[in-house]
């Protein structure tokens, strides 16, 4: 079944096909969701709610939109208005936790493992210090910025997720790089 007959049968009010929809996108939406929160536990309830609000709003999906770029948006935007609210982004946790088995080629260098002991306790330090910088970006900049490094879409996928111009994601990512290198200025030359 393909999304957009996936879409059909939701609003024939066929609720297997809800089901199907959250097999289809429950990894993507819950490791958005993480991507964000750095809470598992947070990221699952986050995307339950993601799917519920999938569910009443299907209507307002627009023909030819792509049904996973409108829930990267839905899983971004509820990720970081709950970050806002509660500001649970205290614990560290290592890359492994964060993208098991993800190449670091796109992930600034601090985030990537070390085999010295001495040299985990100073990326731990580094990552606590990203995510707070990371954290603390304007929403805009910090969905671009976690769609392009943590999630490898293009500037193009980028805008279409969310509905800007490419050269305002060129922008927003930037802009977003720039406000990290400020905020992480004692580690600026490790983070890219």
């Amino acid at each position: 079944m393909c999304d957009q007959e996936i879409v059909e049968e939701i609003l024939a009010g066929n609720q297997a096909a809800m089901r199907v929809l959250i097999n289809r996108y429950q990894d993507l939406v819950i490791n958005s969701c993480f991507r964000v929160l750095h809470n598992a536990a947070d990221a699952e309830d986050i995307a339950q709610e993601v799917f519920i609000e999938a569910y009443r709003s299907i209507s307002s999906l627009q023909n030819g939109e792509k049904l996973s770029f409108w829930l990267y948006r839905m899983a971004l935007n509820k990720s970081i208005n709950f970050q806002k609210k509660n500001r649970l982004l205290k614990k560290v946790l290592f890359l492994d936790h964060i993208a098991p088995g993800k190449d670091c080629k796109h992930m600034p260098r601090i985030l990537c493992p070390e085999a010295d002991p001495h040299q985990a306790m100073v990326r731990e330090e580094r990552m606590h210090i990203f995510k707070d910088a990371l954290s603390g970006l304007p929403a805009r900049q910090q969905k671009a910025f976690i769609l392009h490094h943590f999630e490898d879409l293009s500037y193009k996928e980028i805008a279409d997720v969310l509905k800007v111009s490419l050269s305002c994601v060129e922008s927003l990512i930037f802009r977003a790089k720039s406000n990290l290198k400020k905020k992480c200025r004692r580690y600026s030359d490790d983070f890219f």
